[in-house]
């Protein structure tokens, strides 16, 4: 959480960090015609993508007991507990925030490999169709490239 601002404005900043980021597996751009970005190879980019995802989904559960340290009740009804356990509900809050933008950043890396991966699968899928439709059938070998 950034000092004077609320943790669900940087939480969405996260989530957005790797939108515009153009990943290249094997030469198919995440973002075709944009420059620059990360060149990797398939098995790079697969391994990557399951890792943000396990890594999204482990956070999340994380993040769920972090919301749920934010329901603690003050020991008694009297100023002094009040005061001490609104601070610790305000730490645990920031807390939670920022596993909650953690959840979001590798989610966000998660759907731009996804989508790089998409890219890349979908131009074999239509590579292998198109040597089909010439003849070549489905169990081809490469015989006929």
């Amino acid at each position: 959480m950034t000092p004077g601002g609320s943790a669900a404005a940087d939480v969405g900043g996260m989530a957005t960090l790797w939108d515009d980021m153009n990943f290249i597996v094997d030469g198919k751009p995440s973002q075709p015609g944009a420059e620059g970005g990360f060149d990797l190879d398939l098995a790079t980019a697969e391994g990557l993508y399951r890792e943000a995802v396990s890594l999204a989904n482990d956070l999340a559960q994380i993040a769920f007991v972090a919301r749920r340290l934010r329901d603690i009740e003050p020991v008694a009804d009297d100023p002094a507990s009040v005061s001490f356990n609104n601070a610790g509900v305000e730490a645990f809050e920031a807390g939670a925030a920022h596993v909650q933008a953690e959840v979001e950043y590798f989610r966000s890396l998660a759907r731009a490999l996804g989508k790089a991966l998409g890219v890349y699968q979908e131009s074999d899928e239509q590579a292998g169709r198109d040597i089909t439709a010439s003849g070549g059938g489905t169990d081809s070998d490469g015989g006929y490239i």
